[in-house]
């Protein structure tokens, strides 16, 4: 996935002052071309990066793509980083077990956020079967947008230290995903992450007694406003980080420059400071990157 976009030095130049060229917008102040990656997608605008070897250039960002995928965004340097052949699972190897540090969920958790219980009926049939035992809890529900009540597309993901489990909303913005009921515990870790970035991502945690009902999840859209100047990209994860890969600990070095290189080869699910005390006890952790294979790649 692609880093944090930042602005690190916003531009006092007027849009409209601007000359129109091919790619964006000419700056006669500062005689350099401003890119508009405001409509381009996150593999787009990593090729635009890597092309400039991790230099910062002058660029047009939409809010939404400042506010993708985690907040909030870290200020650190960006050095340029010369590509190698080595794979992410290479570089992930040999990581150290985080036995000591997940330990079993302690027994304040921070509030949830506001449940509301859907009206509807689950998006599967019931059939007879389905009242057998099969070892699975299902979760369903349906997400749509705070502010139009339309169905949105979503990546809805029951996340755990050892593994995600992931499904996503089909087009009336309901969805269904069958958990093992073994790995279950007294509270349950819910994600809900866009596929179009126009709306904030939201995580809830569910007692079990709530997470088998069916839910209505309200999405906020965050809004489309554009910003420009000096953008270099953010990395993300610090020395209070914890980033686990298969609920193994990743040196936070290591994680920043495989971002950079296979950004589209895993997922990342990330926890802010709020929830860390759902999966550890150690004060000194102010956030938690969770990291799992991209599936999409196979297909």
């Amino acid at each position: 996935m692609l880093p944090f976009l930042r602005i690190e030095n916003p531009c006092l130049e007027p849009l409209e002052n601007m000359n129109d060229v091919s790619g964006g917008k000419f700056c006669d102040l500062c005689f350099k071309k401003v890119l508009d990656l405001s409509d381009l997608n996150d593999s787009e605008i990593l090729n635009i990066f890597q092309q400039n070897k991790g230099e910062k250039f002058c660029g047009i960002v939409s809010k939404k793509q400042l506010n993708h995928q985690f907040q909030p965004i870290i200020s650190v340097s960006q050095n340029s980083i010369s590509p190698r052949k080595t794979t992410f699972t290479k570089i992930a190897a040999g990581v150290a077990l985080t036995a000591s540090i997940i330990n079993s969920y302690p027994a304040q958790t921070v509030q949830s956020s506001k449940i509301e219980f859907a009206t509807f009926s689950s998006s599967k049939p019931k059939k007879e079967k389905d009242k057998v035992d099969d070892g699975f809890f299902k979760l369903s529900g349906k997400v749509v947008s705070e502010d139009e009540n339309k169905p949105i597309s979503v990546n809805v993901s029951f996340i755990t230290a050892q593994k995600v489990y992931t499904t996503k909303t089909n087009s009336d913005g309901s969805y269904f995903l069958e958990i093992p009921k073994e790995i279950l515990k007294y509270e349950s870790l819910i994600e809900f992450k866009p596929t179009n970035h126009t709306y904030e991502r939201k995580l809830i945690i569910y007692t079990i007694k709530d997470l088998g009902k069916p839910q209505l999840i309200k999405l906020v859209n965050n809004g489309y406003s554009r910003q420009y100047g000096e953008i270099t990209l953010g990395y993300i994860a610090n020395e209070k980080s914890l980033v686990l890969l298969g609920g193994k600990q990743l040196d936070y070095k290591t994680f920043n420059k495989s971002i950079s290189l296979y950004y589209d080869q895993y997922e990342i699910h990330y926890i802010p400071k709020e929830f860390v005390k759902f999966f550890t006890t150690k004060e000194n952790i102010e956030d938690i990157f969770i990291t799992s294979p991209n599936n999409n790649l196979s297909k």
